[in-house]
C-alpha cells in the first residue's frame, strides 16, 4: 500500500468519526429537548403566588410614633396615695403577617387573578425608653404612699395601649391598606410578568379587637 493511499484512508476515518460525533450530538440534543419539559409546562400561578407572598413573611406598610402623657395613681389604706406623671414615646408598626396567607386566598378565573391578603394588624409596639421618663411623682402625705416603681410599670403599660389606640386611626389604616395593595401588586406583576394575567389585590381592614 502506498503512502498516499494510507493518508487517504486516515483522512476518511477522521471524516467518518467527525460525522458520527455530529450525529451523536444532534441525537442527544434532540432527546434533551424532548425529555426536559419547557418552563411553561404545568405552570401554576396560584402556588407561585402563595410561595412568593409567604416568603416575604411580614410586610410593614405604616409606622407610627407619638408621645403620650400618662397620669397614674394608687391608693393605700384609703388616705395614702401616690401619683405619677409619665411621658412616653411609643412606636407602632402596622402591616400584614403574610405567613397567614393561604392557597384559598387566591382566586383564578380565566386570565383574572384576585388575591385577598390577611387583615391588617399591629405587628408590634414598644416604648422608646431612652426618650420616655417620669415627669413627676408624689407619694402623698408624709411620703408614705405606695411605691412609685410599681406606678411606673403601670404607666408604661397604659402608654403602650394609648399609642396602639392612636395608631388604629382611620387615616393610618387607610394609608397602610393602600400601601400593602400597591406593594403586593407590584411584586406579583414582576413574578407573573408577560404571562397575560390581570391581578387584583385586596387588603382587609383589621379584624375586630385586633386594633
Amino acid at each position: 500500500m502506498t503512502v498516499s493511499s494510507i493518508k487517504d484512508s486516515d483522512t476518511l476515518i477522521k471524516v467518518l468519526i467527525g460525522v458520527i460525533v455530529i450525529l451523536l450530538i444532534l441525537f442527544f440534543g434532540f432527546n434533551y429537548k424532548i425529555f426536559i419539559p419547557s418552563k411553561s409546562v404545568n405552570f401554576e400561578p396560584g402556588s407561585i403566588i402563595v410561595r412568593q407572598i409567604q416568603d416575604v413573611s411580614e410586610l410593614t406598610t405604616a409606622t407610627f410614633e407619638m408621645d403620650a402623657v400618662v397620669p397614674v395613681s394608687q391608693k393605700d389604706y384609703l388616705i395614702l396615695e401616690s401619683k405619677l406623671l409619665y411621658i412616653a414615646h411609643g412606636n407602632v408598626r402596622v402591616g400584614v403577617n403574610l405567613n397567614e396567607f393561604q392557597a384559598e386566598d387566591v382566586k383564578i378565573k380565566g386570565d383574572k387573578i384576585t388575591v385577598t391578603l390577611p387583615p391588617l394588624k399591629i405587628l408590634d409596639s414598644k416604648l422608646d425608653l431612652k426618650h420616655s421618663s417620669v415627669y413627676s411623682y408624689d407619694r402623698g402625705f408624709l411620703g408614705w404612699g405606695p411605691d412609685v416603681v410599681n406606678l411606673q410599670a403601670q404607666a408604661q403599660l397604659e402608654a403602650i395601649h394609648k399609642v396602639e389606640k392612636a395608631a388604629c386611626q382611620g387615616w393610618l389604616i387607610k394609608e397602610a391598606s393602600d400601601r400593602v395593595e400597591k406593594t403586593v401588586d407590584h411584586l406579583l406583576n414582576q413574578v407573573l410578568k408577560d404571562k397575560g394575567y390581570k391581578i387584583t389585590v385586596n387588603a382587609q381592614l383589621p379584624a375586630e379587637g385586633s386594633c
